[in-house]
């Protein structure tokens, strides 16, 4: 008979393991993130960049710090938590540990909306910035409630296998249109939607981070403070059903708020791949599977990847830039190969 006493032990010690993980983490992403403000192109000593931050340092400086470096960081931490949130999300949903906001059509549908208008309108004219962002949700939620809807039957619950095999053959049929959108392109808009499909943080400004801040803080609360459901949604339907769990309404929400970080993260910071796929799935390893303290380790390990994958591309080909999209793809896709790997043991 096991020990009361062996067993709290071990939560404590298992809590303990958790917290000075979580705790190494954010240390981590607060060191990556000043090193990511003192890059740039125009060269900061640490005791300038302080002044700077403090209220000192020359104008010059302080547009430097604040107008283009700060608000790239900022965006770097937003766009990594949110689309690494929006992974697990969509991973429980359809209980696949190799599904993404990129597999399910979601980024797809974001992308296609994004290219349409792009190539309906005109480049040289200034358009609103809140352009871009509601084609890309607008996208990504008509490519989501199609997969729903697609994948759904009525008086059944809804498959997980279903829906990730129908978002397969949408993205598929998108990414089909896209190409044919693509060849139609002045090159002027063809290299518009060419950085927007790799992804790149370049060219925002304090705009879209206000934009983008409440979606990403607010939505990710919400869900915290809803992981007992997600926790049930990782469970057997007939478990989560038993204890009380509506599966299809949730399902169906749980993906909408999944679309909406996704899709927010992905009109800003373009088409990235990679980091919804690869963060839960290490956050589950290091921080285990209940999303009370699974979401906010997803999170922040999401934006130390995009704030350390921004940042080498930045310094790797200096003077010049690799796209923030091209560098993830090198880091995430040996770790997708291990994933595969590992799943057919």
């Amino acid at each position: 008979m096991a020990n009361p006493l062996q067993k709290t032990t071990g939560r404590h010690k298992g809590k303990g393991r958790f917290l000075l993980s979580f705790a190494f983490l954010i240390l981590a992403t607060v060191l990556m993130f000043y090193v990511h403000l003192r890059t740039g192109f125009a060269h900061l000593s640490d005791r300038e960049l302080w002044q700077v931050l403090l209220g000192g340092g020359t104008e010059a400086q302080r547009l430097t710090v604040f107008d283009f470096r700060m608000v790239r960081s900022l965006l770097a931490v937003l766009v990594g938590g949110g689309l690494a949130m929006s992974g697990a999300l969509f991973q429980t949903i359809s209980r696949n540990e190799l599904a993404s906001p990129s597999l399910l059509g979601v980024n797809a549908g974001a992308g296609l909306f994004v290219m349409l208008l792009i190539y309906a309108r005109d480049t040289s004219a200034p358009s609103p910035f809140w352009q871009l962002p509601l084609a890309a949700v607008a996208g990504a939620a008509l490519a989501a409630l199609l997969i729903y809807r697609l994948a759904y039957r009525k008086g059944q619950t809804l498959s997980p296998y279903r829906l990730v095999l129908t978002g397969i053959a949408l993205t598929a049929g998108i990414h089909a249109l896209q190409l044919l959108l693509v060849v139609r392109l002045d090159p002027q808009k063809f290299h518009i939607v060419n950085t927007w499909i790799i992804g790149s943080l370049s060219g925002n400004t304090w705009i879209h981070a206000a934009a983008l801040a409440p979606v990403v803080l607010l939505l990710g609360l919400l869900l915290w403070s809803r992981s007992m459901d997600l926790n049930l949604l990782s469970l057997a339907d007939e478990t989560a059903i038993g204890l009380g769990l509506p599966i299809n309404r949730a399902r169906f929400l749980y993906l909408m708020a999944g679309v909406v970080l996704a899709a927010s993260c992905v009109a800003i910071g373009g088409n990235i791949g990679f980091v919804g796929l690869i963060c839960p799935h290490i956050a589950r390893r290091l921080a285990g599977a209940d999303f009370f303290r699974l979401l906010p380790f997803t999170a922040v390990l999401g934006s130390l990847l995009v704030l350390a994958a921004d940042w080498v591309g930045r310094v790797i080909i200096a003077p010049d830039e690799m796209l923030l999209g091209i560098v993830i793809s090198i880091l995430g896709a040996p770790y997708f190969l291990y994933i595969l790997v590992r799943t057919r043991k």
